[in-house]
């Protein structure tokens, strides 16, 4: 009986290892994405400074916290964060435009990208806890959903890129992030 039990709370833990660590690396990957993209210096520091606090949160709520299928509260956080950081992309780029017009730019595919998939699946993430377990799969598959229309949206990115390096020699610096991402512009 004591292995059983044993066996159900290292399962618990790694489920709940798996859960924070993927949020973690989630928006690690969308916030240093927008921190490549974003211009101005001291929001850059601002991403920076948060991320930092964000990471401590995770931990924190990891070791304090009990949860019963989803770490909710940390989601929840890393969306309005993502959220906040992509309309500041936004934002800068109504102020100091690069391009004509901005739905010509991969930039802008995967910015929305993250927007819809962040906004569509807010609330289900944020609530799944309150949620029984019973009606969690009537739900779930919204999920689903605005990450294949948030995929959609980065193939466009994608075949954005592709498409300016068939038809055009010359790269906007703007662009070049799909052509060299190690490369900040």
């Amino acid at each position: 009986m004591y292995s059983f039990l044993n066996d159900i709370i290292l399962l618990n833990l790694s489920a709940k290892l798996f859960l924070s660590t993927y949020t973690l690396v989630e928006f690690f990957l969308f916030s240093y994405f927008i921190w490549l993209i974003i211009e101005g210096r001291f929001f850059k520091k601002v991403i920076a400074t948060v991320s930092t606090l964000f990471i401590i949160f995770i931990c924190y709520y990891f070791f304090t916290t009990k949860w019963n299928f989803f770490d909710s509260v940390p989601v929840a956080c890393e969306s309005i964060l993502i959220f906040t950081f992509s309309l500041y992309y936004l934002f800068e780029q109504i102020n100091k435009p690069r391009v004509l017009f901005i739905y010509n730019t991969s930039m802008f595919w995967v910015i929305l990208g993250f927007l819809v998939y962040l906004a569509g699946s807010f609330f289900i993430y944020t609530f799944v806890d309150e949620i029984d377990s019973r009606d969690i799969g009537k739900f779930w598959f919204i999920t689903f959903i605005f990450n294949t229309i948030k995929n959609l949206f980065f193939s466009i990115a994608f075949s954005l890129r592709e498409a300016k390096d068939k038809n055009s020699s010359s790269l906007s610096s703007y662009d070049n992030f799909f052509k060299n991402p190690y490369n900040p512009l």
